[in-house]
């Protein structure tokens, strides 16, 4: 059973390095999309920027939400190693369920600046969460005491 594991993990990685070159995003009603590292490195980017500055001052959800958007990327690839040296640390569940819950935070910027998740979005998410919890594929599930 731990070969399904290394194939989702494996599977998980390449559809999040995939996703960065399809389109991610739309504006609504449009039908050009703007491709994942676009939205990578704007998400990292503008909150550092004037423009981010005025949006702590206008707009703070809005903020906060395109900050925690930016940070998921990174803290995937920090999580990564670590899902491979100690799968079952605390730590490291600790990071799935953080990186998991920050999605929230994409729907709150593509809510408040009218996007629509295009191919590249769900491919990205459901990439990180593949390899994210793969190491669930690799479980022996507890039979209980037999009876003697």
């Amino acid at each position: 059973m731990r070969w399904i594991r290394w194939i989702a993990l494996l599977a998980g990685i390449g559809m999040f390095a995939v996703s960065f070159i399809l389109p991610a995003v739309s504006q609504k009603g449009s039908a050009t999309g703007i491709p994942g590292i676009v939205c990578a490195t704007n998400t990292l980017r503008i909150p550092w920027t004037k423009d981010g500055m005025n949006l702590l001052h206008q707009t703070p959800v809005q903020f906060f939400s395109l900050l925690l958007s930016g940070w998921i990327n990174p803290l995937f690839l920090v999580s990564l190693p670590l899902i491979l040296i100690k799968p079952r640390w605390i730590f490291v569940s600790l990071l799935r369920y953080a990186v998991t819950l920050m999605f929230i935070a994409c729907w709150i910027v593509f809510y408040q600046i009218h996007l629509s998740p295009r191919q590249g979005y769900f491919l990205w998410m459901f990439g990180i969460l593949l390899a994210l919890y793969s190491n669930l594929f690799s479980r022996v599930p507890n039979r209980g005491k037999q009876a003697g």
